[in-house]
C-alpha cells in the first residue's frame, strides 16, 4: 500500500494543529496518521484510495457502521430542519424514552456531548448526594481528560494498593490537588478495595469503574470482583458509578450492567449511543437527578441535547433496540465468530499473541502470558510488536486501534470476518518466517 497523500497532508496538518493531529492517540498509528475520504458499511477509504475493514469504527461508535441508512436519513431531515435551537425539542423526550425502556434500573437521564463531561457531572452528583469528596477508580481505567479523573493513567510503575501519589499524574500542567481528592486501585484486588473503605469509607462519594476494562486489553473482572464494588459502595453509603461510554448500548441493550448483571448507581453512555455523532448521556435515580432539577448540581451546555445527535441517537437506538431483528444477538455471534477466528490463529501458529475480551469488543496482544488480568500485567505486554502486528494488519487492509482493540459493528457481514481472518494468517505467517529467518 501508498500512503503518499496521507504523508503529505499529515506534514501540512503539523504546521497548524499541534502533532498534526486533533486527539493524541491518533498520532501513534504507523506508517503515518491516516486521512480518511469516506466510510461506508464496514469500510473504510483513506485518500490515498486503500480500503480497510474497519474494525476501529472511529473508535467504537459506529454500532452500525458508516453511513448506515437511517442515521444518514434521519440525520439529513433534521438539519433541513435546523441544527440548535438552545430550546427544548422532541428528540430530547424520544430518546431518553428509548434509553430509559433499555435502561430498567435507570428512571431519568441527562445529556451532554462528550464522555468526558458526561462523566464530570456523575461525579459531581454522587459528591452532591453523599456530601463527600473521595472518588476511588482504577488504574488504567480511561474517564476522560479533565484534571480530577486523568489520574493514574498510563503510569509507569503499576500499583499494588490504594494511591494518590504524584505518580498518578498523568499530563504537564495537572494540578496535585487533585489527588486530594482521589484514590487510585488496582483492578481485581479485593483486598485493596476493602481496605480502602475500611480505612476511607466514610468520606468515599462514589466509585466509577468500567465494568470491563476496555481501555486496559478489554480485562474482563474476575468472578465476584464487579459484585464486591456493589457490596462495599452499598455498605457504606457510596455510590457506584458505571462508565459505560464504551460498554453502553454495545455489548448489550442494557449494557455492561445487563451483560454483567451488576446494577450501578449511576452510568454514563457515550460512543454507540448515537451511532457515530457526538453525544453522551447519564442514567440514574429520580433520587439523584432531583439535585440537577432542584438547582443544587448544576449541569449546562449550549450543545446539550443536540437536535442533529439527537437524531442521529434516535434512529440509532430504534435499530439496535428493535425486538423483531435481535440486534445483539448477531452482533454478538458475528464478534463471536472473529475472536474464536482470531484465537484459533494463534494457538495453531504458536505465536505469542492472546485474544481476550468479549465478542463485540476485544484486544489481540503480543505478549508471552497467558492472559492479562490488571494493570500490571497489561505493563508488561509487547508493545512495540503490537504496534508492528497493527501496522501489518493495516497494510493487509485492516484496520483496527493501535492499542491492538477491536470493536464488531452490524454492518460487518460473515463474509467480512471471513476474509479478515483470512489477511490475519497472511500476517502471522510472514512474522513466523522473518522469526525463522532471523534465528537461524
Amino acid at each position: 500500500m501508498e500512503f503518499k497523500e496521507s504523508k503529505e497532508l499529515y506534514e501540512r496538518a503539523k504546521h497548524s494543529i499541534p502533532a498534526g493531529v486533533s486527539s493524541a492517540f491518533r498520532a501513534f498509528q504507523r506508517p503515518v496518521p491516516l486521512f480518511i475520504h469516506r466510510g461506508e458499511g464496514a469500510r473504510i477509504y483513506d485518500v490515498d484510495g486503500n480500503e480497510y475493514l474497519d474494525y476501529a469504527l472511529g473508535h467504537g461508535p459506529l454500532i452500525l457502521g458508516h453511513c448506515h441508512p437511517r442515521i444518514v436519513e434521519a440525520v439529513g431531515a433534521q438539519v433541513r430542519r435546523g441544527s440548535t435551537f438552545g430550546c427544548q425539542h422532541k428528540l430530547e423526550i424520544e430518546v431518553a424514552e428509548r434509553m430509559l425502556k433499555a435502561l430498567p434500573w435507570a428512571e431519568r437521564v441527562l445529556f451532554s456531548n462528550t464522555g468526558t463531561e458526561a462523566v464530570q457531572v456523575a461525579l459531581r452528583l454522587a459528591r452532591a448526594y453523599t456530601d463527600r469528596r473521595i472518588i476511588v477508580k482504577f488504574e488504567g481505567d480511561y474517564h476522560g481528560w479533565a484534571d480530577n479523573i486523568l489520574l493514574g493513567y498510563r503510569h509507569t510503575q503499576p500499583i499494588k494498593a490504594p494511591s494518590n501519589s504524584l505518580e498518578m499524574l498523568a499530563t504537564g500542567g495537572q494540578s496535585p490537588a487533585v489527588l486530594n481528592d482521589i484514590q487510585v486501585l488496582p483492578w481485581n484486588d479485593v483486598e485493596s478495595l476493602n481496605r480502602c473503605f475500611e480505612d476511607l469509607g466514610e468520606r468515599i462519594a462514589g466509585v466509577i469503574t468500567e465494568p470491563m476494562q476496555c481501555n486496559v486489553a478489554s480485562i474482563v473482572a474476575a468472578p465476584g470482583f464487579l459484585q464486591r464494588i456493589r457490596e462495599v459502595t452499598q455498605q457504606y453509603g457510596s455510590l457506584l458509578i458505571f462508565d459505560e461510554v464504551i460498554t453502553g448500548f454495545r455489548l448489550a441493550a442494557g449494557g455492561g450492567a445487563e451483560y454483567f448483571d451488576v446494577t450501578p448507581d449511576v452510568a454514563v453512555y457515550g460512543k454507540a449511543l448515537a451511532g457515530g455523532y457526538p453525544l453522551s448521556a447519564l442514567g440514574g435515580s429520580d433520587a439523584l437527578l432531583s439535585l440537577v432539577e432542584q438547582g443544587k448540581v448544576i449541569h449546562a451546555g449550549t450543545f446539550n441535547g443536540n437536535p442533529v445527535a439527537m437524531a442521529a441517537a434516535n434512529a440509532t437506538l430504534e435499530v439496535v433496540l428493535d425486538p423483531t431483528t435481535d440486534f445483539y444477538a448477531r452482533l454478538r455471534d458475528k464478534g463471536l465468530q472473529l475472536f474464536e477466528g482470531l484465537q484459533r490463529l494463534s494457538v495453531d501458529s504458536g505465536t505469542d499473541l492472546i485474544v481476550q475480551g468479549v465478542p463485540a469488543c476485544f484486544h489481540m496482544l503480543l505478549t508471552a502470558q497467558k492472559a492479562i488480568r490488571n494493570y500490571g500485567d497489561f505493563a508488561s505486554y509487547d508493545q512495540a510488536g503490537t504496534r508492528a502486528w497493527v501496522e501489518a494488519a493495516l497494510r493487509q487492509g485492516i484496520f483496527q486501534m493501535g492499542d491492538g482493540r477491536w470493536y464488531v459493528s452490524g454492518a460487518h457481514t460473515e463474509e467480512d470476518i471471513r476474509l479478515t481472518i483470512e489477511k490475519a494468517s497472511r500476517i502471522v505467517e510472514f512474522a513466523t518466517n522473518e522469526r525463522t529467518v532471523r534465528r537461524a
